[in-house]
């Protein structure tokens, strides 16, 4: 069962052992229906609800129809209503403790927000799976293995927190484990028929499936409503794949465009008009934006208008704080030529449509553009998936900009990530290399040399003139790992008898060489726990464990083995305190 927790929206794929024997694209996924626009979706809304007690009511459609529709304004001030909270993971200092705000500004831990949308999602799965599904004697615990998704450009915190977060929705850890958002995409890709693939022209279908042939580059962009995720794959002989650039992007996922919408409604009228909505109305503030989220989708560059339902409420606000109608206003601004607004309509011309969106699309070509050249790549192909992949001014700006690539988007490129999920969960192995992100290390202490440290490095232990805070690097960054290889052991000594665990700082750094963990550059990841079985014959000030880290499928791990035992000994990270 994969589950793919999204900024914008969320859903889940399961695969049997039997339909993936005869087919393994014979993924099952669910439609969701909103009340609010009476529309049947792929996945559900990335939200949470909860009750005045802080416990879980609703996620989904389900939680935001009864926020807006079953609950009086009074009730709202008393409830916890969260959306598209995913992105407060990306870039943000990542703990047990980090919170959220909804959306009245009242405060939860992520942690809780995180479980429960996990939890929701596992609990309608084993509903629908009673109701609908007829697997032998019946599914177990046991009989499940979990996915998780998340982009490619998060660090080890971010992926640790969802961890931790699926523990505390009821999933096992070592029934879990995480798929990166694009290489599942990939992988879902690559098990696709030809005809499944819709290209940029009418090529022949030889040519297509060059696209996946050994020897074969392409590039995955994956466009999510938070992060834009790209990584590059070579194909291998054996079919497998091969990462060739270190996975890259940034935050410029369709919501960023939500935002520009908001600008332009504040521009045409009133600065913070709709901060002044959302609090007030927040029914009709999100029933206002979900209606644009599905028009930017659908949004073709050969559009004359786009027309746009607005709730009573934000026209008569718009009204008096203009002191005049809104019809009246756009034209004495001179903006009628962009927008119009009728009765409860708000029509926005091509033009203007096209600048909201032009924008953020014009960020991620620059960032393809520069990962293909910088990198001297030669992809025969860019695949395109995600929600945003829908947008048809995206595809037809992408194929202008890459006129001699192939520009590829699979039927469903909303499930691809979903599905491409369940499939990494049956093929842990299909990534044979990844290149890393960051470079890894340790801090420590060294010998200090005047030639080599600063003086404000310099300290006393002991009678010995020791140097601190140095990096001292396990992985480089750019640098190509296989997948479960071990890097280079590094001796770390105890320095008491009596000491009963080593406790060790891990730091990153997009640096190659870092000489510092203070520089700047370099971050705090989190501690990586040795516990120490304790020998009365063995003195501990000589003792030293050797440690190695790995790459063994999507996330880092270590081995610490004892000199005093020649054994590994068991070890863990701690990245969310």
């Amino acid at each position: 069962v994969a589950l793919d927790i999204g900024t914008s929206s969320s859903g889940y794929a399961i695969s049997s052992y039997d339909s993936y024997k005869r087919d393994p694209l014979q993924i099952s996924t669910f439609s969701w229906k909103s009340r609010t626009d009476g529309f049947q979706h792929f996945k559900t809304l990335s939200a949470v609800l909860l009750n005045p007690s802080g416990e879980l009511h609703s996620i989904g459609y389900d939680a935001e129809y009864h926020y807006i529709n079953s609950l009086q304004e009074e009730e709202r001030q008393q409830w916890f209503y969260f959306q598209n909270f995913k992105m407060m993971l990306y870039n943000h200092q990542i703990s047990r403790d980090l919170i959220l705000h909804d959306v009245k500004g009242k405060p939860q831990k992520a942690l809780k927000i995180f479980a429960f949308i996990i939890q929701g999602l596992r609990e309608d799965f084993t509903t629908r799976l009673a109701e609908q599904i007829t697997l032998g004697e019946g599914a177990v615990d046991e009989d499940i293995h979990w996915v998780i998704t998340v982009p490619a450009i998060w660090d080890e915190k971010a992926k640790q927190f969802m961890r931790e977060a699926a523990r505390q929705a009821g999933i096992l850890n070592d029934r879990l484990s995480i798929a990166l958002e694009p290489e599942a995409a990939a992988l879902y890709c690559r098990f696709l028929p030809v005809e499944k693939l819709k290209g940029s022209s009418q090529d022949e279908e030889i040519s297509q499936l060059k696209t996946f042939s050994p020897g074969a580059q392409y590039l995955i962009v994956d466009l999510g409503g938070g992060t834009v995720d790209i990584t590059a794959h070579e194909i291998l002989p054996n079919g497998a794949l091969k990462e060739i650039v270190a996975a890259s992007g940034g935050n410029w996922g369709s919501l960023v465009i939500n935002d520009e919408f908001i600008n332009l409604i504040e521009d045409l009228t009133e600065t913070d008009i709709m901060k002044f909505i959302k609090e007030n109305h927040p029914d009709d503030f999100l029933t206002f934006m979900s209606v644009f989220e599905n028009k930017k989708r659908v949004f073709s560059k050969d559009d004359d208008r786009v027309i746009l339902h607005v709730p009573q409420s934000i026209r008569d606000i718009m009204c008096e704080r203009l002191g005049k109608s809104v019809e009246d206003h756009i034209e004495e601004i001179d903006r009628a030529q962009e927008v119009k607004f009728q009765r409860d309509k708000m029509y926005i011309y091509n033009e203007a449509f096209t600048k909201l969106l032009s924008g953020t699309i014009e960020k991620i070509v620059l960032h393809v553009t520069a990962v293909i050249e910088s990198n001297k790549l030669k992809v025969d192909s860019i695949v395109l998936v995600g929600g945003f992949a829908e947008c048809d001014l995206l595809k037809s700006t992408f194929r202008t900009s890459f006129p001699d690539t192939r520009i590829l988007v699979p039927e469903d490129p909303v499930l691809a990530v979903l599905k491409g999920a369940v499939l990494c969960g049956r093929n842990p192995q299909i990534l044979q290399t990844r290149v890393c992100r960051y470079t890894y290390g340790i801090c420590t202490t060294v010998d200090f040399d005047e030639k080599y440290y600063t003086p404000d490095k310099k300290i006393h232990i002991g009678g010995n003139t020791l140097a601190r805070d140095i990096f001292n690097i396990h992985i480089k960054a750019n640098e190509t790992v296989h997948i479960g290889q071990k890097g280079t052991p590094k001796k770390y000594y105890l320095n008491r008898d009596d000491q009963d665990q080593l406790d060790l700082e891990i730091y990153a750094s997009t640096k190659t060489k870092p000489k510092y963990t203070t520089e700047d550059g370099v971050f705090y990841l989190g501690i990586l726990v040795i516990k120490i079985p304790q020998m009365a014959a063995v003195c501990n000030k000589s003792r030293y464990f050797s440690v190695s880290f790995l790459l063994d499928g999507t996330e880092m791990e270590v081995e610490a083995v004892d000199s005093a035992t020649n054994e590994t000994t068991g070890v863990k990270f701690d990245f969310i305190g």
